[in-house]
């Protein structure tokens, strides 16, 4: 019996030895087979893959450079092409002082509805929209916003803008010191403001924090993030007043320390500020932006009373303030923005404060898909 169970052992362990060689023999024969089909189709494929043009691979690299982050963070743009239908309503405020005299006067422009939209072709953008509140309006007594440039530039990295646009005229006096407007006619059609200028803005933590998600629908915040930021911006803006506009019963009463004829001066600031989306679900984000900033202004007035000039030049300030709330599935995206600025100008006995702000909303479809996102 063990002799037997020797030779059944024998048996079993030349059984197994001969099926382990035969499957080694045809494992080895299937991946050497893979490998040759595997080799050749490589072969083939790179015999038919053709080398990309010079001019592609430069903005490919430029895009990765100035696009790169997380995506675990943010998805990308993902199409080349992108627009954009914009509705807006605009508003702006004035307030006058005199340091003399401490009397002020409230000026509020009449709220502008803006339609039109944007369109971009990758980070690079160009967005025009017009005052529907002009359409049948005389010459001279509209609110003067008839067209707003703007041509904008959106990448991970940074966000860089210029714009110009008119806006006062159509406008009311809400408060005069000294003088009871209320239940009387305050309508004045004397003001007028042109301003243009442009901003550029650097993200510190531009891999796990997209601006353009934020504020330029082009990508898709995934995790809430926020991040510091600098930015350079110049503004230059052109106020003139007509006293001849105001109302008589103003006119004869008012402080003519409160009245000028021109300001025209030129913003020249750095700012600072931070910046957080806040994700609230899938495709779904809250932005917030606040940046105050403090500079040089070159400032020219030429005061109502002697219709003389003179120039000063001091610190300005501004706070500019940004909010949005986006849904974007990476092909559509729909969304709100609201943003204000405000400027100080003050001479010795003088004092002028320019508030406008605007809230957008967009609607957006983006066409052209890139290849790596297909």
């Amino acid at each position: 019996m063990h002799n037997g169970l020797k030779r059944i052992m024998c048996a079993a362990l030349l059984v197994t030895a001969l099926c382990l060689t035969a499957y080694a023999q045809e494992d080895t024969s299937r991946v050497t087979g893979d490998i040759g089909e595997h080799t050749l189709d490589s072969v083939l494929v790179t015999e038919k893959r053709k080398k990309p043009s010079l001019p592609t691979r430069l903005l490919s690299g430029v895009e990765n450079f100035f696009m790169g982050c997380d995506t675990n963070y943010v998805t990308p743009q993902q199409y080349n092409l992108t627009t954009q239908m914009e509705v807006s309503y605009w508003h702006d405020y004035y307030f006058l002082r005199s340091s003399k005299t401490d009397n002020t006067m409230v000026i509020q422009s009449d709220p502008s509805v803006i339609l039109g939209g944007y369109v971009y072709y990758s980070i690079f953008g160009y967005g025009a929209v017009w005052n529907l509140n002009d359409i049948g309006i005389k010459a001279g007594k509209t609110n003067g916003t008839s067209l707003r440039q703007t041509f904008v530039i959106h990448t991970a990295k940074f966000f860089a803008e210029y714009y110009m646009f008119n806006s006062g005229k159509g406008a009311e006096i809400r408060s005069v010191s000294g003088i009871e407007t209320k239940g009387k006619d305050r309508t004045f059609h004397g003001l007028d403001s042109r301003c243009n200028g442009f901003s550029v803005l650097y993200m510190f933590n531009n891999r796990h924090f997209s601006w353009p998600a934020a504020f330029g629908a082009n990508a898709v915040q995934r995790k809430s993030c926020g991040s510091w930021s600098v930015g350079f911006q110049y503004n230059h803006q052109n106020i003139t007043f007509n006293k001849d506009e105001l109302p008589d019963y103003i006119k004869e009463n008012i402080d003519s320390t409160l009245l000028f004829t021109r300001v025209n001066y030129h913003d020249y600031s750095v700012s600072a500020g931070y910046n957080y989306n806040w994700v609230l679900g899938r495709n779904i984000f809250f932005a917030v932006s606040f940046i105050p900033s403090i500079g040089y202004r070159r400032s020219n007035i030429t005061e109502a009373k002697n219709l003389g000039r003179s120039i000063l030049n001091n610190v300005s300030t501004d706070l500019n303030l940004r909010m949005s709330i986006f849904w974007n599935n990476t092909r559509m995206f729909s969304g709100l923005i609201l943003e204000a600025h405000t400027y100080d100008y003050r001479k010795d006995k003088f004092g002028l404060t320019n508030t406008y702000g605007t809230l957008k909303y967009l609607l957006g479809v983006n066409f052209w898909k890139k290849p790596r996102s297909k």
